[in-house]
């Protein structure tokens, strides 16, 4: 066999005349902007958490918290 012999028929005409490249989806700002909300909401939930926290322990230290009836 010749190595000519293993190229591809590519037929009558060229096939990449007809591909229309898509325009790249702008997908780097929406990234940004889901990263910097993960990150406000992250930090809002964490003091949150933490205010809850401080608030039930200053209560413990008080002793305004009774348990049972």
């Amino acid at each position: 066999m010749k190595i000519d012999d293993l190229r591809a028929d590519r037929g009558d005409r060229d096939d990449l005349d007809d591909f229309i490249p898509r325009t790249p989806a702008k997908r780097g700002n929406n990234l940004v902007m889901q990263v910097a909300a993960g990150v406000f909401l992250g930090g809002l939930a964490l003091w949150l958490v933490q205010l809850g926290a401080t608030a039930l322990y200053a209560k413990l230290m008080l002793g305004t918290i009774t348990f049972g009836g």
